[in-house]
């Protein structure tokens, strides 16, 4: 009885391997040096993005991944950037990495990706979306603290301020924005906020903001500028009234316009972020969701505080893409 019992253990064992081994023989198997990874970012006229897809490209050559890249063509284009992404679907890419021009509003294509198999990397722009399998970013919010607290302590505590909060709908501008705020208003009590705008990421708006705001309110005393390209435009229009100096800019970004703007003078002082090394982690993560290699849930990059004085200190290799680098 014992035998028979055994011979039939036995039996039904190696039924299942066969059944195990049959069922993976039919999965596809996935070629690491064919992998396709999609990029769709909001507008490469900003060198935040083109840093980053200098990152992302330079991760999928080192990994042997193709990268294929589309722009929105601006930070208002939510429906362009969807048309693209659902064109990289079709085309079969085996991963997308997406900054979204509307977090909110790019999440319908993020789940339909999602639902035919593709992993989709969330990259410093959020999709408002909990099936990515990575999130790649800075702390925004922290940047917000940063900017905030070199506001109050350069002057010193009392002023007017006005905020321009960078593009709506895009999570790291909320956050930093917020971050601003909340610290001038918990650690600078005595420091008004006289205005708060959402301004496009480029220097054309915020130069008409900033002249509007002169005239509106003659004893502003600083100015918070989500990017540093959006504090280039404050700048010339402060430069243009011949109050440089008067009315302090805090940026973010350090990118090469903010770096030339700092050591002019223009803008008092930045947080940085390491853009490249964030367009790295995304090319690495998206094709190790494909590969079958663990994937982080969430990857965070440090944050620089800098001034005029501390710029030569930086390693701007993991900020900027090199000079001449066209995506």
């Amino acid at each position: 009885m014992r035998k028979i019992y055994l011979s039939t253990m036995f039996t039904i064992m190696t039924i299942l391997l066969l059944s195990a081994c049959s069922s993976n023989a039919n999965q596809p198997e996935v070629n690491q040096d064919d992998i396709v990874i999609g990029l769709s970012v909001p507008s490469l006229s900003s060198s935040f993005w083109t840093s980053i897809v200098y990152g992302a490209q330079s991760e999928a050559d080192r990994l042997g991944a193709k990268l294929i890249v589309v722009n929105a063509g601006g930070d208002t284009k939510v429906q362009d950037q969807i048309s693209q992404i659902q064109n990289l679907i079709q085309k079969q890419v085996d991963a997308l990495i997406v900054g979204a021009t509307d977090g909110k509003g790019v999440a319908p294509i993020v789940s339909q990706a999602v639902s035919k198999g593709i992993p989709v990397v969330g990259l410093s722009s959020l999709p408002e979306s909990d099936e990515l399998v990575s999130e790649v970013g800075a702390d925004h919010y922290k940047i917000g603290q940063l900017l905030a607290k070199g506001m109050g302590d350069a002057l010193k505590g009392t002023g007017q301020v006005a905020m321009m909060a960078g593009p709506a709908g895009q999570h790291w501008a909320t956050d930093r924005a917020k971050g601003f705020q909340e610290t001038i208003s918990s650690e600078f009590p005595a420091i008004k906020i006289v205005s708060i705008e959402h301004t496009d990421d480029n220097r054309n708006g915020a130069l008409t903001l900033m002249e509007d705001w002169l005239q509106r309110f003659p004893d502003l005393t600083g100015v918070f500028t989500a990017t540093d390209d959006i504090g280039a435009g404050a700048a010339d229009a402060i430069a243009a009234a011949n109050k440089t100096g008067g009315i302090l800019i805090a940026s973010s970004n350090l990118s090469p316009v903010g770096i030339d703007y700092m050591k002019r003078g223009l803008i008092t002082f930045e947080t940085a972020e390491k853009v490249v090394v964030q367009g790295k982690a995304a090319a690495e993560q998206a094709y190790n969701a494909v590969a079958g290699k663990p994937v982080e849930k969430q990857v965070i990059t440090d944050v620089l505080y800098v001034d005029r004085n501390g710029i030569d200190s930086v390693d701007l290799s993991e900020i900027n893409a090199p000079d001449g680098f066209k995506p």
